[in-house]
């Protein structure tokens, strides 16, 4: 009986240390969140399911960046290692929590670096998931993730043929807006007007990426080799715009 009352004051210390801590856990989880989602991502190189098992509520939905919907079985069963040749790492920035009673909104930016037989990838994505509370910890409910854009890394290619783009191009003639292509010093621009063109990228001969966009613009001739419209790539779509009439670069 003594011992029992001498081991009571630890027993109640011990137990206002764990509401405490509880406690603090409940009014600002972000440290457990950025903690758990680095982890996550730190077990997509190696391909460790055990981490995401233990993660991942058994109705979860994941959206990748290239559109494709798993649940949570699907998900595991096409998680796997890097193949040989392949490096990458994934670091999670700038994470906030919202919670909202039992439910928390995280949202995060995951700087990846790739290395691919020594060529080096590095991408940019935000994501955004969804938790429950469930018993003493946290499961996500959702998650959902996209590419950030960039602009393209400009490719060496024959230039003979940018004079000829120059010009004015339209959706159709009725169309109030116009499409402009200019040639400043060598560097190609498109735009609605000389002030805000940006410069276009070449990928290929025919084909340039405008900068601060996600657009890829190729130009098309006919079988006399002459520029008689442009191409606008968008979201998967493709926008034709004709040209109008030639105009100084």
């Amino acid at each position: 009986m003594s011992g029992s009352i001498r081991a009571a004051p630890r027993c109640i210390c011990g137990l206002l240390s764990l509401c405490a801590a509880g406690l603090a856990w409940a009014e600002d989880p972000s440290a457990w969140f950025q903690t758990t989602t680095q982890k996550l991502f730190d077990a997509v190189a190696a391909g460790d399911r055990k981490v995401w098992d233990e993660a991942l509520d058994e109705r979860c939905m994941i959206t990748t960046e290239d559109g494709e919907v798993f649940d949570k079985r699907a998900y595991l069963e096409q998680l796997k290692p890097l193949p040989p040749g392949f490096e990458g790492h994934i670091e999670v920035r700038r994470l906030t929590v919202r919670t909202l009673g039992d439910a928390a909104v995280v949202h995060y930016w995951l700087d990846e670096t790739e290395d691919i037989f020594g060529q080096h990838l590095h991408t940019i994505y935000v994501d955004t998931d969804t938790y429950r509370r469930s018993g003493d910890g946290w499961r996500a409910v959702a998650m959902q993730v996209t590419v950030v854009p960039r602009d393209l890394e400009a490719i060496e290619t024959d230039q003979r043929l940018w004079p000829s783009m120059v010009g004015e191009y339209a959706y159709s003639e009725r169309a109030p807006s116009r499409y402009r292509v200019f040639l400043r010093q060598g560097v190609l621009y498109g735009g609605r007007d000389a002030a805000g063109a940006t410069r276009l990228i070449p990928l290929a001969p025919l084909v340039f990426f405008q900068q601060g966009s996600i657009h890829i613009m190729v130009f098309v001739c006919d079988r006399q080799g002459v520029v008689t419209e442009v191409r606008e790539l968008h979201k998967y779509n493709e926008v034709r715009m004709r040209r109008l009439t030639p105009t100084g670069g």
